[in-house]
């Protein structure tokens, strides 16, 4: 579908892991499922562990799973240096079998929006429901698609933050961006900067792409998929989705045969 390594972005653990914060409110949501669920949670697309490490650190049987070897490497050593014990795997999330299932399932990060057609959500959604146990929660969040907003500053460059990495050097990013209303692809351009001195900047170019979801579409890829919708929230606050929500907050159960 791609002509490129979708997945080239989370190679430098470090500065994703420096760079993406859990918000209070976020940490908060899925926190306080665990703490309803219980245990042995399952964290899918886990990265550098960001929310796998504190499910850990406050006792839960947990399994971080990620598809990236350079995120797993980074979370692994934050977990030792924490003396904390999570079971990580390394494996594709549209095709994984753990020989075991799980109380509470989630993804987040926006995790969601990266599997880009139906053939890769339906992977992701049917690895998820067989190691779901029957009265189980999957729980995920995923952008709404705000069309004039996806359609707003098309391909005009702008700043995406600058910092300075764990090695010293000076970093910056900009972007542009387009929206695919026929694929649902939002498509960036990133071009990232990185230097000690001014003279000596390297520059790389680096695409990415993310799946925008309409609600009643994801509500029926659930359905289909053996899934309830249970709740639909329009942010980590739990507050009631609407259309201008930043996001659709989803807490599931497999679908009552």
């Amino acid at each position: 579908m791609l002509d490129f390594d979708n997945l080239e972005g989370y190679r430098d653990a470090d500065t994703y892991d420096l760079l993406n914060d859990l918000s209070e409110v976020e940490s908060k949501f899925y926190f306080d499922l665990a703490v309803q669920q219980g245990g042995p949670i399952l964290d899918v697309a886990c990265g550098t562990g960001r929310f796998t490490i504190p499910l850990a650190e406050r006792g839960f049987d947990i399994t971080g799973l990620d598809i990236t070897p350079e995120m797993l490497e980074l979370a692994k050593k934050k977990a030792e240096r924490l003396n904390v014990s999570v079971n990580w795997v390394h494996a594709d999330a549209r095709q994984f079998d753990l020989s075991c299932q799980y109380r509470f399932i989630f993804t987040t990060g926006n995790s969601f929006q990266h599997f880009l057609d139906r053939a890769s959500v339906d992977g992701l959604l049917g690895s998820v429901h067989r190691h779901l146990e029957e009265d189980g929660v999957f729980a995920f969040e995923t952008r709404n698609p705000n069309i004039s907003l996806l359609k707003t500053d098309e391909n005009i460059e702008k700043d995406a933050g600058s910092w300075t990495d764990n090695y010293g050097y000076h970093c910056s990013s900009t972007y542009r961006r387009s929206y695919d209303h026929i694929t649902q692809l939002e498509h960036y351009i990133f071009t990232n900067r990185r230097w000690k001195e001014v003279s000596k900047v390297v520059e790389t170019v680096e695409p990415f792409a993310l799946r925008y979801f309409f609600p009643q579409e994801l509500e029926s890829l659930l359905f289909y998929n053996g899934f309830e919708l249970e709740e639909m929230y329009g942010n980590f606050d739990m507050s009631p989705f609407q259309a201008d929500s930043p996001l659709m907050v989803c807490v599931c159960r497999k679908r009552q045969k």
